[in-house]
């Protein structure tokens, strides 16, 4: 560890008050839609407690919940923030919906995805079962193929809002033998009628082996979609065998198969004709581990999750077009715990990111993570009960575990790095819709001021070398080390870490990686992606690219309702 410690020594002395994370930037995001008008955040977090110690007869469960978010060991769903308890939407933040080949269940999806939307999740959609296009349908007609139905969801997420002026948000799956990929191909490029939903392809361990081993034509199949992924960031790619390999026993055991994920890609559930799969989602703070690791921090998170589950049940019974998820929440209870600030964490350490000791602290927090969040599933079947799927297996949830973005919730918190990403810059621009403010790496500055160079001229040098320190000669090369931002870390750091903590997540992860193609090549990230499928890695999410044609869709793409 670098011999920089005394220089952060205010940082953590501010980490010490009560709510120290809500600062003026965090404060003025909660009131962009978060809070009901007149309501102080605290206010709120007291009113999200009570009310899951009333769900679960929990006396002084409020107090200890308002103690550890006081703290910041949590970060909550932005459903959660804004629907829990109150009189509006549903406190869900993931919703997958499966398509069987028949108009009565697409259209049956579509009113599905749209009452979803309408009460504030993230939604998505499996289209492999729909028959190509040209394939013949009754009165000797042909289909239109699966690729026609998208617009019909890209017209619902736009027509049906999320409260106040948010639109829903969609992502279609389909898989890459799918006769009809090549049209999928073409969403929300230039001149496509579809260009609002996301989408992912499915990809098995006998198709991508094959390309590996030189079938020319899966080569250009998948040459075309690292090529799409370079100019628009996707289609998201689920290895839909490591999905299954490393699902739940119980699902295994039951013959659950899961054939796609949701709309950030960290769910890793079945969704059936009969079953749409539903989750909720929140997460741990990793820059508080030191501390929440000596507390029930993660048991009570898990308490408080399923009392949210319990809650949309109660809700969203008896509403039209919720009968599948809510047959899912009833009989499944899956759950999510994911992980911020993990990047904040290394850096408040003085530990790089690309080091084995990154990798130690990686493997500690997952593994405590999911020991105690199952242990405590135990602890509420034996008081509540198992659910119907889980009868016998003494748990009360399916899963515990999926790590989902968290590019607001990481605002509201202070400004903590996001999800198990490092940080694009160390210093930046927020340009909010009731705030513009300039975010600087709080390690950083203390580090500078301690070097009597925290200075207007400095920070302006980090925002013309795109967030950079490497320029920097009042920084080591161990701290610059520390330092290095997204684009400058090796992506095969980000995949190991990846598939290190996966065996720890009984769901998936939004794993992100940044790539410039100018310095990247087509061949070097075709390793890096078969890197990720032989190590276990379930799904890729988006791929950062710096260039002009990326630069707006990075800036729309985000899933507030997988916020976490």
């Amino acid at each position: 560890m670098a011999q920089t410690e005394p220089a952060l020594d205010e940082v953590q002395q501010q980490h010490e008050e009560p709510f120290y994370w809500l600062n003026e930037d965090s404060r003025a995001f909660l009131n962009e839609g978060y809070l009901l008008e007149g309501v102080t955040a605290e206010e709120r977090v007291r009113e999200i407690g009570e009310r899951a110690e009333e769900i679960l007869d929990d006396d002084g469960f409020a107090d200890k919940f308002y103690d550890y978010m006081s703290r910041g060991f949590y970060s909550l769903a932005s459903p959660v923030w804004s629907n829990f308890g109150l009189d509006r939407g549903l406190p869900i933040s993931c919703f997958g919906s499966y398509m069987a080949d028949s108009m009565e269940s697409i259209l049956y999806t579509q009113a599905e995805v749209g009452e979803m939307t309408k009460l504030g999740g993230g939604t998505s959609g499996y289209f492999g079962e729909i028959r190509p296009r040209g394939s013949p349908i009754t009165n000797n007609g042909k289909s239109n193929g699966s690729y026609s139905f998208t617009e019909l969801f890209d017209t619902i997420i736009n027509v049906v809002s999320q409260g106040e002026t948010r639109r829903g948000q969609f992502a279609g799956y389909i898989d890459i033998e799918h006769d009809d990929l090549d049209e999928w191909l073409n969403i929300k490029t230039e001149g496509d009628p579809v260009q609002d939903i996301y989408y992912g392809v499915i990809i098995g361990d006998d198709w991508f082996q094959a390309m590996v081993d030189g079938d020319e034509e899966k080569r250009e199949t998948w040459a075309e979609i690292i090529e799409t992924r370079i100019n628009i960031g996707v289609p998201y790619i689920i290895f839909r065998d490591n999905m299954n390999d490393g699902k739940p026993q119980v699902y295994k055991d039951k013959g659950y198969e899961i054939n796609a994920s949701n709309l950030c890609t960290e769910i890793a559930l079945p969704a059936t004709p009969d079953e749409s799969f539903v989750c909720c989602l929140s997460s741990m703070n990793a820059l508080h581990y030191d501390e929440w690791k000596d507390t029930d921090a993660v048991e009570t998170l898990t308490r408080f999750l399923d009392a949210v589950m319990e809650e949309f049940i109660q809700e969203a019974e008896g509403t039209q077009f919720m009968e599948r998820p809510v047959r899912f929440a009833k009989r499944h209870r899956a759950i999510g715990i994911g992980v911020l600030g993990w990047h904040s964490y290394l850096q408040s350490e003085m530990i790089p990111f690309d080091s084995m000791e990154a990798m130690e602290k990686n493997e500690a927090i997952f593994r405590t993570i999911k020991e105690r969040s199952y242990e405590e599933s135990r602890r509420l079947a034996d008081e509540f009960g198992e659910p119907e799927v889980l009868d016998g297996y003494g748990r009360r949830n399916a899963t515990t575990m999926s790590v989902a973005p968290t590019k607001s919730s990481s605002v509201i918190l202070g400004q903590v790095s996001p999800s198990i990403e490092p940080l694009k810059s160390n210093y930046f621009v927020r340009d909010g819709a009731k705030l513009k403010s300039t975010q600087k790496n709080r390690f950083l500055e203390g580090i500078l001021k301690q070097r009597g160079r925290d200075e207007r001229e400095v920070w302006d040098s980090i925002a013309q070398n795109d967030g950079s320190v490497q320029h920097l000669d009042c920084l080591t090369d161990e701290e610059k080390a520390v330092f290095k931002t997204f684009a400058e870390i090796p992506q095969m750091a980000i995949i190991n870490q990846a598939a290190q903590r996966q065996k720890h997540i009984d769901q998936a992860q939004s794993l992100n990686v940044s790539i410039d193609p100018s310095e990247v090549s087509v061949k070097e990230i075709n390793q890096l992606y078969i890197e990720a499928w032989k190590k276990g890695v379930k799904s890729l999410y988006y791929q950062h690219s710096v260039n002009a044609a990326q630069k707006f869709s990075r800036d729309i793409l985000e899933c507030k309702a997988c916020e976490s």
